[in-house]
């Protein structure tokens, strides 16, 4: 995918607001500012050698290419009269400073058919850095990456498969609240490896472990193997996995999000008498601050104020399972359905 919009000038109604944004004290870019700049585009392929700065870069899995060779790559799509092409935005984010403002955000670009290829929809991240030059900003780099559940399955095997910066053992909370329970049936959300499903197994549970990564997969199941204990790994998404009803007597959500829109249905799927237990990284920590995002306590308490047993919630200073194991505010929180 070439990042034609990076070259382009804002249509004329957003002119006025964006020269307004020109190297001034401080050489700040505003953030509206640099949200239009990438947001207004138009759809059409127009090369606008203007835009970009001498230095100028493109970049997208493993290609790259100068201001030089994306002015003929645009020209060349306006030639063939490509039709326009559409996007829909999502978490967009604008970071300023001296000298510098970078865009970053999630979009779906819709690709309408042409000649001979169908039409089609395109998943990615793209980033644009702007500097001044002279008195006016430019484009320095762009890029795009692929987004979506194929990205996604791919940086997770990755992770998994290196074996690199996560905790390889089960989950303490984990092993400290099955401790002297009797077996049942036990989900473990977003399993990767296996490290959690695998230890439930070898206690007597009968345990489903889920994940998108099939690298993963493949590790717990030859894990499981050599313990000589049954897992059903199943490749699934936590999003679409139809938990059930009443099913299990244990969903573990740990290191996998702090998914609110989640609860409600690992609480339907959980028997009387059944357990949940989630471990993360909590909402203020840095860690979350970075990106990851983060467990409230406040919310998991609310979540599970009414018919349950709270066995523990807390907020505390440790070293996680994941982000290199290094030392940082978590939440850890057990709650029995009554």
């Amino acid at each position: 995918m070439l990042a034609a919009d990076a070259h382009r000038r804002p249509p004329d109604r957003r002119a006025r607001r964006l020269r307004s944004a020109r190297r001034g004290d401080g050489a700040r870019l505003s953030r509206r500012a640099a949200r239009d700049r990438r947001r207004a585009a138009p759809a059409r392929a127009d090369a606008d050698r203007a835009a970009v700065g001498p230095s100028y870069v493109y970049a997208s899995e493993a290609r790259y290419a100068d201001a030089d060779e994306m002015t003929k790559s645009l020209q060349n799509m306006r030639d063939r009269k490509m039709p326009a092409r559409t996007r829909s935005w999502d978490d967009e984010h604008v970071f300023v400073g001296d000298g510098v403002a970078i865009f970053v955000g999630h979009s779906i670009q819709h690709w309408p058919a042409f000649e001979d290829d169908g039409a089609y929809d395109e998943d990615g991240y793209s980033t644009l850095v702007w500097t001044p030059v002279g008195a006016e900003w430019k484009v320095a780099h762009a890029s795009w990456s692929r987004g979506g559940m194929d990205a996604e399955r791919a940086r997770w095997n990755d992770w998994l498969t290196s074996g690199r910066g996560f905790n390889k053992q089960p989950n303490q909370l984990l092993v400290d609240t099955v401790k002297g329970r009797k077996p049942g049936r036990a989900l473990d959300i977003a399993t990767g490896q296996g490290r959690n499903a695998v230890f439930l197994a070898t206690r007597g549970w009968k345990t489903t472990g889920i994940d998108t990564a099939d690298a993963g997969l493949r590790i717990a199941k030859e894990q499981a193997a050599k313990e000589k204990v049954a897992l059903d790994a199943i490749e699934a998404d936590m999003d679409t996995y139809d938990y059930g009803k009443a099913k299990w007597d244990l969903v573990a959500l740990i290191y996998a999000g702090a998914r609110v829109d989640l609860l409600e249905r690992i609480k339907a799927s959980l028997k009387k008498g059944g357990l949940f237990v989630t471990e993360y990284f909590a909402a203020d920590s840095d860690v979350a601050k970075g990106g990851a995002g983060g467990w409230n306590k406040a919310d998991l308490d609310a979540a599970f104020g009414t018919g349950w047993k709270i066995l523990k919630s807390e907020e505390i200073e440790d070293n996680a399972d994941w982000a290199g194991q290094r030392k940082t505010k978590l939440v850890r929180f057990v709650a029995q359905k009554l």
